[in-house]
C-alpha cells in the first residue's frame, strides 16, 4: 500500500436521465422502499407488542444508543463526503473502504469491553450480553460505507431499496418467529443481527466500487475535512436522539423506556418515509446546483412545502388520537405509551423538516454552522429533560416537547441565512399545512372528547381519522388549491417517466 502511485479518477457513471428523472426515479424507490418497510413494522409491531413486554422493548432500547454511538464514528462522516467528492480516484475508495473496515473492528471491540460498565449504569445485568452481540452490527455497518456510496453517487436508488425492503421484511420474520417461540428480548436482538449483517453482504456482492488493497492517508485527508465536521455534527445529534432515552432509562427504568420507545417508533414513521428518503436523494442533487443560489433556495422551499403536505396532517393525527390508537395498536398494556406519544408528535414534524437540511449543509461544505446549532439543541434538550424526568415519562416527554419548540425557529434560521432566505419566507411555504393541521388535530381531539365513554377504541378510530382527513383536505380545497394539483402533477409527471423508460 503506497501513497506513491498517482491514480486517476475513478467516477460511478451516473443512472441514465436528466436530473430531474434521477431525482424522481430516486424519490420513487427510496420513499416506496421505505413506505413498505414502514408498513410491515405497523403491521407485525401491534402482534409483537402483544408477545413481548414493555419491559422487553427498554431492554433493547437501552443497547441501541450505544450501538448507534459507535456507528457515528465508524465512517468519520466518509460516506457523504464521498458522494459529493470531486473526482474520486480508485485508491480514495479503497482507502474509504480500509479505513472502515479497521475503524469498524476498533469500535466493536471496545463496545464488547465497555458492555459491562453499561449495564452496571442502568442496573440491568442482562443488558451486557445484549450490547455484546449487537456490537456485530458496527462491523457488519463498516463494510456498507463504500458500497452505500457508490450507490448513492450513482443515484441508483433502486439496489439500495430492493436491499432495504429485503432484509428488514426478513428480519421482521425473524423477529416473529423467535418471539413466538418465547425467546423474548432476544427476538429483537437477532432481528438486528440478521438485518444488519444480510443488508452488509448484500450491498458488497452488488457494488462495482473498484475496491482494492492499497490505502492513501493522501488520499483520505482529501475528504476528511467535511467527513470530520460530519462526525462532530453526528456526535451532536446523536446526543440529541438518544440523551432522552439515556436519561429516561437510567432515572425511570426499563419498563418506561419501553413505552417511551414504542411511541418514538410511531413519531419517527411518517419521518423515515419523507425526509430520510428525500436526504438520501437530494444530497447528490444538491451537490449539482450548489453554486445556483436561486434553484438552491426554490428546491429547498418546495421539499419543505412537499414535506409538510403529507407529514404535518399525520403527526397531528397521531396526537389527537394517541389515546385510542395506542389501545387499538399496541394493547391496554402499552398505554402509558399514550401520552409520550402526543408530546413527541411535535417534534415529529418538526423533525421531518430538520431532517432532510442536513444534505445541505453537506454539500455546501459548511457542517460547522451545522455542527454549532446540534450543539446549542443538545445542550437546550439535555437540560429540559433532566428537569422534566422529575415527574416520570410524563414530565420528560413535556421536557422534550419544550427543547423542541424553544430550538427549532433557530435550525431553520441558520441555514436560511446560508442561502440568502429569511424565515418568513419558509413559514409562508408551510403556513397553510401547519394552520390546518393544528386545526384539524384540535376539531379531532374535541370529538374525542364528546363521544360516548362506553364506545371501543377502535370505533373511535374509526370516527376520527375519517373526520381529520376530510378536514384537511376540505382545508386545502379551501386555502391551498395547488397543493393538491402539485401533488398530482408530480404524481403524473413520475408515472409518465416511468412508463418512458
Amino acid at each position: 500500500m503506497s501513497d506513491l502511485q498517482p491514480s486517476a479518477p475513478v467516477d460511478a457513471a451516473p443512472v441514465p436521465g436528466s436530473l430531474a428523472q434521477r431525482v424522481a426515479k430516486g424519490a420513487i424507490w427510496t420513499m416506496a422502499a421505505t413506505t413498505a418497510r414502514i408498513a410491515s413494522t405497523i403491521l407485525i409491531l401491534p402482534v409483537l407488542t402483544r408477545l413481548l413486554s414493555p419491559e422487553d422493548f427498554g431492554l433493547i432500547q437501552i443497547a441501541m444508543p450505544f450501538i448507534f454511538f459507535m456507528l457515528v464514528f465508524n465512517d468519520f462522516g466518509m460516506q457523504p463526503a464521498l458522494v459529493v467528492a470531486e473526482n474520486p480516484t480508485s485508491k480514495l475508495w479503497s482507502t474509504a473502504f480500509w479505513t472502515g473496515m479497521a475503524t469498524a473492528t476498533v469500535l466493536s471491540l471496545a463496545l464488547v469491553f465497555v458492555a459491562p460498565f453499561i449495564a452496571d449504569f442502568y442496573n440491568e445485568p442482562r443488558a451486557e450480553l445484549i450490547i455484546q452481540l449487537l456490537a456485530i452490527t458496527i462491523l457488519a455497518s463498516g463494510t456498507m460505507i463504500v458500497p452505500g456510496a457508490w450507490f448513492l453517487r450513482t443515484m441508483n436508488f433502486r439496489i439500495l431499496a430492493i436491499v432495504e425492503f429485503t432484509t428488514v421484511t426478513i428480519g421482521i420474520i425473524v423477529a416473529l418467529t423467535c418471539a413466538i417461540k418465547g425467546f423474548g428480548v432476544w427476538s429483537l436482538v437477532i432481528q438486528q443481527l440478521v438485518m444488519y449483517v444480510l443488508k452488509a453482504a448484500a450491498l458488497c456482492i452488488s457494488s462495482n466500487a473498484p475496491l482494492k488493497f492499497e490505502f492513501s492517508y493522501r488520499e483520505l485527508k482529501s475528504i476528511m475535512n467535511i467527513g470530520l465536521g460530519m462526525t462532530g455534527t453526528r456526535v451532536l445529534q446523536f446526543i440529541s436522539r438518544n440523551v432522552d432515552i439515556i436519561i429516561i432509562g437510567r432515572v425511570l427504568g426499563a419498563t418506561a423506556l419501553g413505552y417511551y420507545s414504542i411511541a418514538w417508533r410511531i413519531m419517527m414513521m411518517p419521518v423515515e418515509i419523507f425526509a430520510n428518503g428525500l436526504f438520501a436523494v437530494m444530497l447528490p442533487t444538491i451537490g449539482q446546483i450548489k453554486d445556483e443560489p436561486g434553484r438552491l433556495k426554490a428546491a429547498l422551499f418546495k421539499t419543505y412545502r412537499m414535506i409538510s403536505l403529507f407529514t404535518f396532517p399525520v403527526m397531528a393525527g397521531v396526537a389527537a388520537l394517541s389515546v385510542p390508537l395506542t389501545y387499538v395498536v399496541f394493547g391496554e398494556s402499552f398505554a402509558p405509551a399514550a401520552f409520550p406519544m402526543a408530546a413527541l408528535a411535535v417534534y415529529g414534524a418538526v423533525q421531518s423538516l430538520l431532517f432532510m437540511q442536513g444534505s445541505v449543509f453537506v454539500a455546501l461544505n459548511r457542517v460547522d454552522i451545522m455542527w454549532r446549532w446540534s450543539l446549542i439543541s443538545a445542550a437546550v434538550l439535555t437540560v429540559c429533560l433532566l428537569i422534566g424526568v422529575q415527574w416520570g415519562l410524563e414530565g420528560a416527554s413535556l421536557g422534550y416537547l419544550a427543547a423542541t419548540l424553544v430550538c427549532a425557529p433557530f435550525n431553520f434560521r441558520a441555514l436560511l441565512n446560508l442561502i440568502g432566505a429569511r424565515l418568513i419566507e419558509a413559514w409562508g411555504a408551510l403556513q397553510v399545512q401547519a394552520l390546518l393541521s393544528i386545526g384539524m388535530s384540535l376539531a379531532v381531539y374535541g370529538l374525542t372528547l364528546v363521544l360516548p365513554g362506553s364506545w371501543p377504541k377502535l370505533y373511535i378510530l374509526f370516527v376520527g381519522v375519517p373526520v381529520g382527513v376530510v378536514i384537511y383536505l376540505g382545508g386545502l380545497a379551501l386555502f391551498d388549491r395547488k397543493a393538491i394539483t402539485d401533488v398530482i402533477d408530480i404524481c403524473r409527471s413520475i408515472l409518465a417517466r416511468q412508463v418512458a423508460s
